[in-house]
C-alpha cells in the first residue's frame, strides 16, 4: 500500500523543482489567459461542461487565441477517479490569418485527500486536427500524452484554496522523435464566493525543451466558474 504522506511529500518536491527550473530558451513573451466554465451536475456521477477562453501573447498586445470547450466527466470508486471527454474548438491567430483547430481530450484522474491536502494526477490523451487551407502541416493531427501531478491545500473554515501543478507533455505523432518537448508549471489560488460560484487567480509558466528555438511563455490567468 502506498505511503500516502510519502506520496505526499513526493509531489510536493516535483512540484517544486517544476516551478524553480529554469529553461535558456531562444525566446520569452508573456500574456493572459482570461475563462469561464459552466458546469452542469446530471446526478451524483455525471457532470456536463461548457467553457470558454481567450488568450493573448506579446507582451499582452497581441490575440493569440480562442477555445470553446465542451465535454461530460463520470466520477466513480468514491469520488477517487473521474473519467472524462471533451471536445474543444480553437481559433488561432497566425499573424496574417485566422487558423481552425479541433481537439479531442480524453482524461483519467485519480485524487486522494490527506487532511487538508489533496494530491491528484492526471493522464490525459489529445489529438489536434489542424486546417490545411492556409498552410501545409507536416504532421496533421498531432497527438500527445499529457501526465499532470496537482498539490492543493485548503485552509479550514475559510473559503480558499491554493494550488501548484506540473504538467509534462509526451510527444507521440512524429516516428523516431517522440519525447518530452514541452512541461507546463502553474501556481494559483481558488477563492469560493459561495456553493455555486468559484473564482480562480494563477499565474502559468509554458516551457519547451528539447526542440529547435525553444521558447518560454509566462500568463497571469483569471477563470470564474458556475457550478449547478
Amino acid at each position: 500500500m502506498i505511503n500516502k504522506y510519502r506520496f505526499l511529500k513526493f509531489a510536493f518536491l516535483l512540484v517544486c523543482w517544476s516551478i524553480s527550473f529554469v529553461s535558456y530558451s531562444q525566446t520569452t513573451d508573456f500574456g493572459a489567459v482570461i475563462g469561464a466554465k459552466y458546469v452542469k451536475e446530471l446526478d451524483k456521477a455525471w457532470d456536463f461542461s461548457l467553457a470558454g477562453e481567450g488568450r493573448l501573447d506579446a507582451n499582452f498586445t497581441s490575440f493569440d487565441r480562442l477555445k470553446l470547450s465542451t465535454g461530460f466527466d463520470f466520477t466513480f470508486l468514491k469520488k477517487r477517479l473521474k473519467a472524462a471527454g471533451t471536445l474543444d474548438y480553437l481559433l488561432k491567430n497566425e499573424i496574417d490569418f485566422f487558423e481552425n483547430r479541433y481537439r479531442f481530450n480524453l482524461s483519467l484522474t485519480y485524487t486522494e485527500k490527506i487532511k487538508q491536502f489533496k494530491i491528484s494526477y492526471r493522464l490525459r490523451g489529445q489529438t489536434t486536427i489542424y486546417e490545411e487551407t492556409h498552410q501545409d502541416h507536416r504532421f496533421n493531427p498531432k497527438t500527445y500524452l499529457r501526465n499532470r501531478l496537482e498539490l492543493s491545500y485548503e485552509f479550514f473554515e475559510k473559503p480558499v484554496e491554493i494550488y501548484a501543478s506540473t504538467e509534462f507533455f509526451l510527444r507521440l505523432y512524429q516516428p523516431g522523435a517522440n519525447f518530452v518537448d514541452a512541461f507546463r508549471t502553474i501556481v494559483g489560488v481558488s477563492y469560493r464566493f459561495d456553493q455555486n460560484n468559484f473564482l480562480d487567480v494563477y499565474l502559468r509558466a509554458d516551457n519547451a525543451i528539447q526542440v529547435k528555438d525553444p521558447a518560454n511563455v509566462y500568463y497571469i490567468g483569471i477563470a470564474y466558474t458556475f457550478e449547478h
